[in-house]
């Protein structure tokens, strides 16, 4: 799907919910993992909280790549990370068939891939399919949070266009 068609689908998202831009860099995309097919026989449980909380306290490094979009997310301040942190939920995400990964995000420690998830941000299915030894096994929803902070990153992307 090309960036315009995309950023439409979008965009009654973002007349419903807007918020503050978190501060993020953009940059070229890595080329990323291939997305994880969604399918209804195989729902993921939310993360267990204690895994979540190893990365608030521990982690030093977010990279966040996207499928469709020529932008990357980099955080390497704690504040920035544990930001990103919060916008996850703490339910699993509603993963339906239609359910498309849109980017893949790492969380790191000192250098080291310590969490990794595919990102999904469409109306039926927004958050996070995480991944165990490479093979999906939890999800987690966003908060408004953490939709807001996606919306934030496309409006960005949308206004760069634009200009």
């Amino acid at each position: 799907m090309n960036q315009r068609a995309y950023l439409t689908l979008l965009f009654p998202l973002l007349l419903c919910t807007c918020g503050p831009a978190s501060d993020t860099t953009t940059s070229e995309v890595a080329t990323p993992p291939a997305p994880v097919a969604a399918s209804a026989e195989t729902p993921y449980p939310n993360i267990p909280f204690e895994r979540l909380q190893f990365l608030y306290d521990n982690a030093t490094y977010l990279d966040a790549t996207f499928y469709d979009l020529p932008i990357s997310i980099n955080q390497k301040e704690q504040s920035q990370i544990r930001s990103t942190l919060s916008g996850i939920g703490n339910q699993a995400m509603n993963y339906l068939p239609t359910c498309k990964a849109i980017g893949h995000i790492w969380f790191q420690i000192d250098g080291e891939n310590v969490e990794e998830a595919d990102i999904y941000f469409q109306n039926d299915c927004a958050g996070y399919v995480w991944y165990d030894d490479g093979k999906p096994v939890y999800s987690s929803a966003l908060t408004e949070q953490g939709a807001n902070f996606y919306l934030s990153i496309f409006q960005s992307v949308q206004d760069k266009a634009g200009q």
